[in-house]
């Protein structure tokens, strides 16, 4: 535990026992409890976030709200931690086993630092949270931020983290701050709302899940590149992780569709990826196919050239029968996956609902949540629709 002497003091990471470099990300969030069907849809996300990543989270610290969430998932979770540093005023939180008086909280025991900055009053420690920021990413390290709900004390912690160009990630659904940014609602002469448009800023609501938050969060992050494109199939296929049909920053930049976007997110895109993961599949399988009967033929041939070189030995013919053989069965097996009506039936299941995604786009604002229901009852029956009924390629 690190006691600044005065607000401004500095903030080494090696001081909290920590490397430099390390990616950070800093979570926001409010300082109230959380009722009980909001924390049970946000603590599965919590645990997905924290799980296997070698990152360094910084808090508020002190044990309620999200942090006591945090700290509940770290609980149920195995394997490697990230590290977890709490940022907090001196007179707000109080440490080990001591009781909190009247306006004070305790300190989340799962943190592995502290920081307490000289103050009675929540947001005296914003300062030395973003020194405590720079001194663990140092000068290479990249810095993200996750948005949960959301006060008044998050509102100036998420201005100036976006006044210093880094990316946010907002978990809409999750009330207060969040919901104000994924909406557009901000008031248009609040320095925020100028941020927001003008930041990097991704929005992902909370009824997306959990893989949808880690997958922003890596993209912000820079921990998952791109992968590469591959020229031989493969023999064991894996599917690469799901990509957001569009991109989460789009929500921000445009408001108006963002329960569009949302509904279809929700409906559409899970549909979309298994259905696009098929399609990836079939087109390796007959990829390997295509290229070991090639593989095969030019064996034949090899062996072909071979019992000519030998004209008195028997055992080049009996070569150039097997490759033949199996460079036959190859062609026919490869077939199986050759564009018919059948194969290419994923394909164009995945394109269909790519179309409709963004059909629902597409479509004019509800102008009542009977209509809005109603148009995600449609969208429900169309998916189902283009995930069973037969395809057509004429």
């Amino acid at each position: 535990m690190k006691r600044l002497a005065h607000p401004d003091a500095d903030v080494r990471a090696r001081s909290l026992g920590l490397p430099r470099g390390r990616p950070v990300i800093a979570l926001f969030s409010s300082g109230e409890p959380l009722t009980t069907e909001l924390g049970a849809e946000v603590l599965p996300l919590l645990r997905r976030v924290v799980a296997g990543r070698d990152a360094v989270f910084i808090t508020a610290g002190a044990d309620v709200g999200v942090v006591h969430l945090l700290g509940v998932a770290l609980e149920a979770v195995e394997g490697k931690l990230p590290s977890f540093v709490a940022v907090a005023p001196s007179g707000r939180v109080v440490t080990g086993e001591d009781k909190p008086a009247d306006g004070e909280q305790a300190l989340n025991p799962h943190h592995d630092a502290a920081v307490l900055v000289p103050g009675k009053n929540w947001g005296d420690e914003t300062p030395a949270l973003f020194r405590t920021v720079d001194a663990v990413t140092g000068k290479r390290g990249r810095v993200t931020a996750l948005l949960i709900g959301g006060d008044a004390i998050a509102r100036a912690q998420v201005t100036a983290h976006l006044s210093g160009d880094r990316p946010l990630v907002v978990v809409a659904g999750t009330g207060g701050l969040a919901d104000e940014i994924a909406r557009g609602t901000l008031s248009e002469d609040d320095d925020l709302a100028v941020l927001v448009r003008s930041g990097r800023v991704s929005a992902v609501h909370l009824d997306e899940g959990p893989e949808r938050v880690v997958a922003a969060l890596d993209q912000t992050l820079g921990t998952k590149p791109t992968p590469k494109l591959t020229v031989w199939p493969r023999l064991r296929y894996r599917a690469p992780e799901p990509v957001p049909i569009i991109d989460p920053g789009f929500v921000v930049e445009y408001p108006l569709l963002a329960d569009a976007i949302h509904e279809a997110n929700r409906v559409v895109a899970p549909a979309f990826h298994e259905v696009d993961e098929t399609a990836h599949r079939e087109r390796n399988h007959a990829r390997l196919f295509i290229v070991l009967a090639i593989a095969a033929g030019a064996a034949t041939i090899s062996f072909g050239a071979l019992q000519a070189w030998l004209a008195t030995q028997a055992w080049p013919g009996v070569l150039v029968a097997v490759s033949g053989a199996l460079a036959a069965a190859l062609v026919a097996l490869s077939r199986r996956y050759e564009a018919t009506e059948d194969d290419l039936s994923a394909a164009h299941r995945a394109e269909a609902l790519r179309t409709l995604y963004f059909d629902h786009l597409a479509a004019p604002l509800p102008v009542s949540d009977a209509e809005r229901e109603a148009r995600i009852q449609d969208l429900v029956n169309a998916v189902a629709r283009h995930r069973h009924e037969p395809v057509t390629t004429s």
